[in-house]
C-alpha cells in the first residue's frame, strides 16, 4: 500500500477514534453547512494451491468460451480464491448546506486499491463507483486470470471524484438527485438493481437462499450495500400516503456499449390498509454487439461435450419494457395477501428470427398466517421464459466466475437480470411453502419449493427471440422433455444468553429425463448446501463467530458423472475501535475435491486460506 494510503489511514482511524458523538447544533433558522467522512480501510491476502487453481478450462473461459472450470471458486458465493495480496482505502466525504427549508448534498470520493486487482474487486468492501470495474469505472486494469501465485494480476490505483448532489426539502417531502444513487422504492418484478458480485467482509458465510438473518454484526458495524448503484438523475415526491420517482440512469455495461433505464413508480402506502403500487420501466441497449448464452441472437453456436450441449449468439439493441401492479392488505385479522402481476415486452435489432418475439408474464400470489410469533406461508409463482430476458452484461466480461454444473446461468455468466431471479427464475411455475418460528429461544425457519419447466428448451423455441430459460440446456426438436426444480431449506437458532448456535442448510434437486438415445440431455443434479456456526456476544461492542460450511454437488450432467466437495472452516472477531468505528477480522480455510469436470479430465482438487481485515468509521 502506498505511502499517501497509509498515512490517510492513520489520520482517519485516529480521528474517528476521538470525534464527538454529534455535531454542534445551529442556531435555528440559521443557514448550517455540516461535513461529514465515512470509509473503509480493508487488506486481504489470499493464498490457494493444487491442480484446481490452473483448471484446462481457464483460457478459453476467460475469453467468453461457455465451458466453465469447476474451480477456483468459493461455491458458496461464485467469487475467485485466487492468490494475491491487497488493500484498499475509500472514502466518502458528504456536504450539507441547508438554508430556506431546504438542503443541498454533495458526496466526494476518495478512493486507493494496491495490489490483486482480482482479490480487491471480489472480497473488498464494495467499492465506490469511480472505481469499481462491475459497474461503470474502467480505471482498475482487470481482466480475468488464474494466478498461481501473489504478484501476478497487481495494479495501483488512486482515483477522486465527485459522486453525487441532491436538492432536497428540509422534510424530504421531495427531492432531486443527480450523479449515483439508489433507488428509494421499487417493486423488483419490474426491475431490481443490479446485484454486487463481490463478497462483502463478514465473519463468515452463509447459504445463497438463507432463511436466517445472515451473519450478525455488532451495532456499530454499518451495512454495507446490496446492489450496484444507478449513474443519472431521479426525482422523487412525497404527498401523504402517495410518493412518486421518476428515474433515468445508466446501468452497469460493457465497454463500447450502453445499457440506459427511464422508469417511473407510484406508491400509495396506507399502513395497516395496506400498500398499492404501479410501476413501468424501459430498459434499452446501443453500441457494440455483444456475445451471449442465448440462442436466439445472430450467429447461433452449440458446443456439445462433457457439460452438455452449450451454446451462444450474438445481440445488439435491445428494448424491454415491463409494466406491473403490487397490491399488499389484510384480508382477515392476523391473515397477510399480496398480488403482483407483470407484463414485458421484448425486442432486439440484431437477432436471428426477427418478429418471433412473444410478451410474456410474472404472477405472483401469496398468502401468510399469523399464528402468535409464527408465520405460515404458501406463494405461487408464474415467471414466462419471455419476461424480463433483456441481457445485461456487468462492466467488466466474465464478471461472475460461474462453476461448472451452473450452466447455462444466463443470469450468472457476466450479466445481470432486470428483474429479481432469487425465488424463481426464467421459464418456470410452481408453489412454495415457508413456516417460521419466530421463539426468542429456539428460533426456525423451513421451506420447501417445487416448480416445473414451462416450455421445454428446445431448439425450435430458444431461436423465438426473447426466449430464456434459467438453467436447462437444449434438446433437439423432437426429444423435448421438462425439467423439474425442488428446493429445500431449513434454518435453526439456539439463542442463549451470550450464545448463538446456528445450522443454516439448504438442498436444490434439479432433474430432467432424457429421451432415449438423448443422453447429453441428462440432469440429475442434488447439491446440498450448509453452514454451522456459533456466535458468541462478550458485548454490545465485541462479537466473535466459528464455524464451519459445506457445498456438494452430486449427481449426473450430460453424460458426465458428478461428484464434489467443497468444505471451509471460518473464524472471526467484529469489534468497536471507538465511538464510530469498528475493526473485523477473519480468516478462511478451505478446500476442494471431487471428480473433474470431463471425464479423463485433470482433479479440481484445491486448497487455500484467507484473512481480511476490514475497518470502518465514520467522523
Amino acid at each position: 500500500m502506498s505511502s499517501l494510503g497509509l498515512i490517510l489511514c492513520t489520520i482517519l482511524a485516529q480521528a474517528a477514534s476521538t470525534a464527538s458523538p454529534s455535531p454542534s447544533p445551529s442556531p435555528s433558522g440559521a443557514p448550517a453547512f455540516t461535513i461529514g467522512v465515512s470509509g473503509s480501510n480493508v487488506f486481504i491476502d489470499q493464498a490457494t494451491t493444487g491442480p484446481g487453481i490452473t483448471p484446462p478450462e481457464g483460457p478459453g473461459f476467460a475469453k467468453g468460451s461457455p465451458l466453465s472450470p469447476m474451480s477456483p471458486y468459493d461455491w458458496f458465493t461464485s467469487a475467485p480464491v485466487t492468490p494475491g495480496v491487497a488493500g484498499v482505502l475509500q472514502y466518502q466525504i458528504a456536504g450539507s448546506y441547508a438554508f430556506d427549508g431546504m438542503t443541498l448534498n454533495a458526496t466526494l470520493g476518495l478512493a486507493e486499491l494496491t495490489g490483486s486487482t482480482t482479490n480487491a474487486l471480489y472480497w473488498s468492501e464494495p467499492l465506490i463507483p469511480n472505481l469499481n470495474v462491475h459497474a461503470q469505472s474502467h480505471l482498475v486494469p482487470y481482466a480475468i486470470v488464474f494466478p498461481t501465485h501473489a504478484g501476478q494480476d497487481d495494479a495501483s490505483i488512486f482515483s477522486p471524484s465527485l459522486l453525487s448532489a441532491e436538492l432536497a426539502s428540509s422534510d424530504k417531502s421531495w427531492r432531486v438527485r443527480g450523479g449515483y444513487f439508489d433507488l428509494l422504492q421499487t417493486d423488483r418484478f419490474v426491475f431490481a438493481p443490479p446485484a454486487l458480485t463481490s463478497v462483502t467482509p463478514g465473519l463468515g458465510p452463509a447459504t445463497a437462499t438463507t432463511l436466517g438473518p445472515g451473519m450478525p454484526s455488532i451495532d456499530a458495524w454499518p451495512s454495507s450495500p446490496t446492489t450496484l448503484p444507478l449513474l443519472g438523475g431521479d426525482a422523487f415526491v412525497k404527498h401523504g400516503s402517495a410518493s412518486f420517482e421518476l428515474t433515468d440512469a445508466l446501468l452497469p455495461s460493457l465497454d463500447g456499449t450502453n445499457a440506459r433505464l427511464v422508469m417511473g413508480s407510484l406508491v400509495f402506502d396506507r399502513g395497516d390498509y395496506g400498500r398499492f403500487s404501479f410501476q413501468a420501466a424501459n430498459v434499452w441497449t446501443t453500441g457494440a454487439p455483444i456475445a451471449t448464452t442465448t440462442f436466439y441472437g445472430v450467429n447461433p453456436q452449440t458446443y456439445p461435450g462433457p457439460q452438455g450441449r452449450l451454446f451462444t449468439s450474438t445481440l445488439a439493441n435491445q428494448n424491454e419494457t415491463i409494466g406491473g401492479g403490487r397490491a399488499f392488505f389484510h384480508p382477515l385479522a392476523k391473515w397477510d395477501a399480496l398480488a403482483e402481476l407483470g407484463r414485458a415486452w421484448y425486442d432486439a435489432g440484431l437477432v436471428a428470427h426477427p418478429g418471433t418475439q412473444h410478451f410474456g408474464n410474472y404472477e405472483h400470489y401469496a398468502l401468510a398466517r399469523h399464528l402468535g410469533d409464527d408465520v405460515a406461508t404458501i406463494e405461487y409463482h408464474r415467471f414466462d421464459p419471455t419476461y424480463a430476458t433483456v441481457i445485461l452484461p456487468y462492466g467488466v466480461p466474465e464478471n461472475i466466475w460461474s462453476a461448472a454444473w451452473s450452466w447455462p446461468g444466463v443470469w450468472l455468466k457476466s450479466t445481470y437480470q432486470m428483474v429479481d431471479n432469487t425465488t424463481i427464475g426464467a421459464n418456470r411455475a410452481g408453489f412454495h411453502f415457508r413456516y417460521d418460528h419466530n421463539n426468542k429461544v429456539l428460533e426456525a425457519h423451513a421451506d420447501y419449493g417445487d416448480w416445473r419447466q414451462l416450455i421445454p428448451e428446445t431448439f425450435a423455441n430458444a431461436t423465438q427471440n426473447g426466449f430464456v430459460d434459467g438453467y436447462f440446456l437444449l434438446q433437439r426438436n423432437r426429444f423435448g422433455t421438462f425439467g423439474h426444480d425442488r428446493h429445500i431449506g431449513l434454518y435453526v437458532a439456539w439463542h442463549l444468553p451470550k450464545d448463538d448456535l446456528v445450522f443454516d442448510s439448504v438442498e436444490d434437486y434439479l432433474a430432467r429425463q432424457a429421451d432415449p438415445g438423448q443422453a447429453i440431455d441428462t440432469v440429475a443434479m442434488r447439491t446440498p448446501a450448509l453452514v454451522g456456526s456459533w456466535q458468541h456476544h462478550f458485548s454490545k461492542t465485541l462479537l466473535a463467530v466459528g464455524g464451519y460450511g459445506r457445498y456438494e454437488a452430486v449427481g449426473a450432467w450430460a453424460t458426465t458423472p458428478v461428484d464434489a466437495i467443497y468444505g471451509i472452516g471460518f473464524a472471526g472477531v467484529q469489534f468497536a475501535t471507538g465511538p464510530k468505528s469498528a475493526l473485523l477480522v477473519e480468516g478462511r480455510h478451505y478446500g476442494l475435491v471431487g471428480l473433474p469436470s470431463a471425464v479423463g479430465g485433470l482433479p479440481p482438487t484445491m486448497t487455500g486460506s484467507s484473512l481480511v481485515v476490514d475497518q470502518r468509521f465514520s467522523l
